[in-house]
């Protein structure tokens, strides 16, 4: 049985998620960043995060840089406990997009 391909927001994962995504990425994602782009073109970064039934691309939020960089946004990526709400690749249609 293939596994269920989802998009998600960090800030839209539950608690078991953030703490899977805590413990896969001990040292942060920074290194880990893919930057995909959506139907209109616009770059967006994700991270994988894979459980036993599931495959994530986790969306972080950044922000461009006066260099023209991009960085993560910490206050919006807030690894916290509580619940709140590959290269240059193309949006891959078959993600469901949360």
């Amino acid at each position: 049985m293939e596994k269920k391909r989802v998009i998600k927001s960090l800030e839209n994962l539950d608690s078991d998620l953030k703490a899977l995504l805590k413990k896969h990425y001990p040292d942060g994602f920074e290194g880990h960043l893919m930057r995909l782009q959506n139907a209109k073109n616009e770059p967006f970064f994700v991270v994988p995060l894979e459980t036993s039934d599931t495959m994530y691309l986790v969306k972080i939020a950044v922000t461009k840089n006066s260099d023209g960089e991009y960085d993560i946004d910490e206050e919006e990526n807030d690894m916290g406990d509580d619940d709140d709400n590959m290269s240059n690749q193309s949006y891959d249609e078959d993600f469901d997009d949360d």
